[in-house]
């Protein structure tokens, strides 16, 4: 059953609200704007389900109302990052929106296809046995001193979403925290 859903700042601020099929969809990052990537990039993102098993097309009743309530940042009303009205499901971008969203899927489609082998099980449990050489274990606060066990520590206790951590401490983001991993041989 479709699911209305939103995406918030760690501060609890909403900057996005949309719809789904299936529920995975309020936790995909594909398929999303680049002002919803920004957004995440900088602050991470968590979300909440605002409402399921309702019909389709009262989710997208639901979704039109939250999104005009909060306002879009496009048009100077808001904070959401959201470019449309909602309750389409796309369908009021113009035709060179929908064009470049066909070809970035397509694009995205072939590159998952391409690295698919990522997710076999041997694969998943070399990388395992490779990250125990490194003797990464445990994350620093540089500011506080303090010792996490885990990420996933970390993650729970700063109130940061679990992937974009993980995507600042490895290098992959810029990393805005005081946090970094403790090499022990």
């Amino acid at each position: 059953m479709p699911i209305v859903y939103n995406h918030t700042k760690p501060n609890g601020e909403i900057f996005y609200i949309g719809i789904g099929v299936v529920k995975k969809r309020a936790y995909s990052v594909h398929g999303r704007n680049k002002h919803w990537h920004n957004t995440v990039n900088k602050y991470g993102y968590n979300v909440k389900i605002v409402c399921n098993d309702v019909d389709y097309e009262t989710a997208k009743q639901i979704e039109t109302y939250l999104i005009k309530y909060y306002g879009r940042k496009d048009l100077g009303f808001g904070n959401l990052v959201n470019m449309t009205d909602g309750g389409e499901g796309g369908t009021n971008m113009s035709k060179e929106e929908k064009n470049k969203r066909s070809i970035r899927m397509t694009e995205y489609n072939k590159i998952k296809k391409d690295y698919s082998f990522t997710q076999k099980k041997e694969y998943k449990e070399k990388m395992a046995i490779s990250s125990l050489d490194k003797g990464c274990k445990r994350i620093e606060n540089t500011l506080t001193n303090k010792i996490y066990n885990s990420l996933k520590d970390a993650a729970k206790e700063l109130n940061i979403n679990y992937s974009s951590l993980s995507m600042m401490i490895n290098n992959k983001r810029p990393n805005k925290t005081n946090l970094k991993w403790i090499l022990e041989n």
